[in-house]
C-alpha cells in the first residue's frame, strides 16, 4: 500500500508560541509527523512548514488530517503547500 506525502503550511496564532504549537502537529492521529521546520516570511512572522505521510489508498485521509489540524487550539490556518507518493 502506497503513502502519500504532504507538506502543510502552517500559520500559528501566537508567535510566541511555536513550541507549543509543534507540540500539538506531532501529536496528530490522522497522520504521521515526519518533520517540522520554522520558516521566517518577514517582520518577526514565522510559519510552521509541517510534513506528514498518510495511507495513499484512504480516500478521506487528506481531509481529516486537515481538519484535525485545523481544529488545533495554537493553529490560526493551514493550507497544503506540496504532496508526493513515497
Amino acid at each position: 500500500m502506497g503513502k502519500t506525502f504532504i507538506i502543510f503550511k502552517v500559520n500559528p496564532k501566537d508567535m510566541e508560541q511555536l513550541d507549543a504549537c509543534e507540540k500539538e502537529l506531532r501529536a496528530c492521529v490522522n497522520g504521521e509527523c515526519k518533520d517540522i521546520q520554522r520558516a521566517p516570511i518577514g517582520f518577526g512572522i514565522i510559519v510552521l512548514k509541517a510534513g506528514f505521510v498518510i495511507p495513499e489508498k484512504k480516500d478521506d485521509a487528506l481531509d481529516l488530517l486537515t481538519k484535525e489540524i485545523e481544529t488545533l487550539p495554537s493553529v490560526e490556518s493551514v493550507e497544503v503547500e506540496g504532496m508526493t507518493l513515497v
